[in-house]
């Protein structure tokens, strides 16, 4: 499955239960992208910070 319309539907052919496991799958995926991205960002404000300080410091 290479595109949005096939897995949409493959989707279409799943058992309740399954599409209950996907559900949860999905949900798993997306709060995992949530903390990756706020871990970069976290990174992101640490990297200034510590260049802000460096230019503090050479002067």
């Amino acid at each position: 499955m290479t595109t949005v319309a096939e897995i949409e539907t493959a989707i279409e052919r799943l058992d309740p239960v399954e599409i209950s496991e996907l559900t949860a799958w999905l949900n798993e995926y997306q709060q995992m992208i949530q903390a990756c991205a706020e871990i970069s960002a976290i990174y992101d404000r640490e990297e200034a910070s510590c260049k802000t300080l460096a230019e503090e410091i050479s002067g």
